[in-house]
């Protein structure tokens, strides 16, 4: 039986990842230290679990019981990351508290229902959480107007895919629910588009990682 496109797409997310891994690795020794982070968390922990995540897929098994530890793996990942981009002494200090205080959220959420079912709002409070990440990225920019060329900053970069993919992926997580109940057909054609911007967001990742930042 042929795949359907939302499929196919499914099974191309791995490819960026693998791309941006790459890349991560061979430029590991000259990258900045916010993308040290970044590269060290696709080689030890992102591109283990969508390999994972994506085997148990194809043998048609269950693996939403991965989504909360990918979830606040990611989301640790990332706070770290911002953590030096930003540079900032108070988001230093609230840092162990933020990602904590997640963590026992998934914990809590993950236990008090099945874990073998989907639950958006460990996704959307996820999602909130980065985008203000990348907001106070974006305001420091702003604040400081050092950087004469975004295209040359690879944080720019980073924090671009990011905003477009929680954005994106936030809306899914509110409405994914109401969506499976509605129709299966536009319920995959929306997973078919989350696809999509998780392939953007691991090319710009690959940027980021490629790109010598202005000095």
């Amino acid at each position: 039986m042929p795949l359907s496109p939302q499929e196919i797409l499914l099974r191309l997310t791995l490819v960026p990842v693998f791309v941006a891994t790459l890349i991560g690795g061979v430029q590991f020794r000259r990258l900045q230290p916010s993308l040290r982070y970044l590269a060290a968390g696709l080689i030890g922990f992102i591109l283990p679990m969508e390999v994972l995540g994506l085997a148990m897929l194809l043998q048609h098994r269950n693996n939403l019981f991965l989504m909360p530890i990918y979830t606040v793996g990611e989301f640790g990942l990332l706070a770290i990351v911002y953590c030096h981009a930003l540079q900032s002494v108070p988001f230093t200090r609230l840092l162990p508290w933020l990602i904590g205080s997640f963590a026992a959220y998934a914990i809590i959420d993950s236990l008090s229902n099945n874990v073998m079912l989907f639950r958006p709002g460990q996704q959307i409070v996820q999602s909130v959480l980065i985008l203000g990440l990348v907001g106070l990225y974006f305001r420091k920019l702003l604040q400081e107007l050092t950087i004469t060329r975004l295209e040359r900053e690879p944080m720019f970069w980073v924090s671009t895919g990011l905003m477009i993919y929680f954005m994106g992926y936030l809306q899914i997580a509110l409405f994914s629910n109401y969506l499976l109940r509605y129709s299966d057909q536009l319920n995959m054609n929306i997973w078919g588009l989350h696809s999509l911007l998780f392939m953007l967001l691991y090319c710009c990742y690959s940027i980021a990682l490629w790109m010598r930042p202005e000095k």
